[in-house]
């Protein structure tokens, strides 16, 4: 990567896509300019490509270029919340949820989260929808690990008390065993 091999970035490519893929929908909730997002992650990846000195640290710098973009992306969002004209309900619906119940509350969790402070929500994403355990999540936020605990203790609190008070979701809230 460092010397700029096509090759290399063909690999890079191939190999951590998907993961890049995953985290910008998973944080930011919707495929909207998902191949933009995408490319933006990898252009400063490869414009960086210099200061990776690990190897072995390569995943972990791509998750935080990915996180990086997808909290500019949020933020820009709530800055430009005003000049949206469409409705939560027109945003497309995620591919991964086959009946309609699913996909009504995966459409649901994410208008929860699109209340959440934007830092939160990328932690409560990486941390619950991401699967990362509190280190991966640390490292993918470039914040202590002590931040993160913070940031996910009130993530909960929010995410909690907002399904409680959700139609679709109090449902799957009162069906599990994790905030029930």
């Amino acid at each position: 990567l460092r010397a700029r091999d096509p090759g290399a970035e063909r690999w890079l490519l191939e190999t951590h896509a998907g993961l890049v893929e995953r985290i910008i929908v998973r944080v930011i909730g919707d495929v909207r300019n998902l191949e933009d997002n995408v490319q933006e992650v990898f252009v400063r990846v490869f414009a960086r490509a210099s200061e990776i000195r690990d190897p072995g640290a390569l995943k972990a710098y791509v998750t935080s270029v990915a996180v990086f973009v997808a909290r500019e992306v949020l933020r820009k969002r709530r800055r430009h919340a005003w000049l949206r004209f469409f409705a939560p309900e027109e945003l497309p619906e995620p591919a991964a949820a086959t009946d309609p119940e699913s996909r009504e509350a995966l459409l649901a969790v994410y208008r929860v989260l699109s209340e959440m402070d934007v830092d939160v929500r990328i932690s409560f994403a990486l941390r619950y929808i991401e699967g990362m355990d509190l280190a991966q999540v640390a490292a993918a936020t470039g914040r202590s690990l002590a931040t993160v605990k913070r940031r996910l203790m009130r993530a909960e609190e929010v995410f909690v008390a907002r399904c409680r008070d959700d139609e679709t979701l109090r449902p799957w809230l009162e069906a599990g065993s994790r905030w029930a």
